[in-house]
């Protein structure tokens, strides 16, 4: 939370997210977002975790990791999933007790998203991506995977939000530049090439980067992303 100045509400909003052991709370400006992403919203708040190494270790060395997750028709033991379904949770009880504290909320999570029709359920495309509040909370940009990548953690880490009108001191960061370069690492091990190798900036849709239907979210293009295995490395060396 460096760079930005608290006030009793950042502090409020802080020690309630705490409860639920989330690793990052950022608060984001909105405002200059189109309508149709912000929903009259000028704030929203973003928090998340990071997988473990040990996770992305797991799924590294066994290249059939995802189809056998599938097969058995059970997730619940994924941490990445786990993850996603957590931040889900959290995003809506977070905009309870915003509600409750006599302010507007909109959560983000997948079912608030769809039954108030801000999302796709069959596309999976949704208004308002939460890696956008990343990109806008200064913590990363798209890479070729059509991932958030961070210069810290690499493309593991798993978010939620809320919008809301709690006036909240907010920040809005331009995207750092992450040199995929001439990096094919993502595309090469996409079996069903499903990356285009497209170069993200401002404006550049998802369609333009990811063929949807042939991706299998398989997560190697996740798991070895360079700074992805550079993020398993330097924690690897910290124990």
């Amino acid at each position: 939370m460096s760079g930005i100045k608290m006030n009793p509400l950042n502090e409020k909003i802080i020690y309630e997210l705490e409860r639920y052991d989330v690793e990052f709370i950022h608060f984001v400006d909105i405002s200059g977002l189109p309508r149709i992403q912000n929903r009259d919203f000028p704030s929203a708040i973003l928090f998340g975790v990071k997988c473990s190494p040990g996770y992305l270790k797991r799924v590294s060395q066994n290249p059939n990791y995802v189809p056998e997750m599938i097969e058995r028709n059970y997730f619940d033991d994924d941490e990445h999933y786990c993850h996603e379904m957590e931040m889900y949770r959290i995003s809506d009880l977070l905009a309870g007790f915003i509600e409750k504290n006599g302010y507007r909320a909109y959560s983000l999570s997948d079912a608030n998203q769809i039954a108030t029709s801000n999302f796709d359920g069959i596309s999976g495309k949704t208004h308002l991506p939460l890696k956008t509040l990343a990109i806008h909370a200064g913590l990363g940009r798209i890479g070729k995977n059509n991932l958030l990548v961070n210069k810290e953690y690499g493309c593991c880490q798993t978010w939620g939000g809320v919008l809301t009108d709690v006036p909240l001191n907010i920040i809005l960061h331009n995207p750092f530049v992450v040199q995929c370069g001439n990096c094919r690492v993502c595309l090469d091990v996409c079996e069903p090439n499903a990356l285009k190798g497209k170069i993200w900036k401002a404006g550049v849709s998802r369609e333009e980067i990811l063929d949807v239907d042939k991706c299998t979210t398989c997560l190697k293009c996740m798991i070895h992303c360079p700074w992805t295995q550079k993020y398993m490395r330097n924690e690897q060396y910290s124990y």
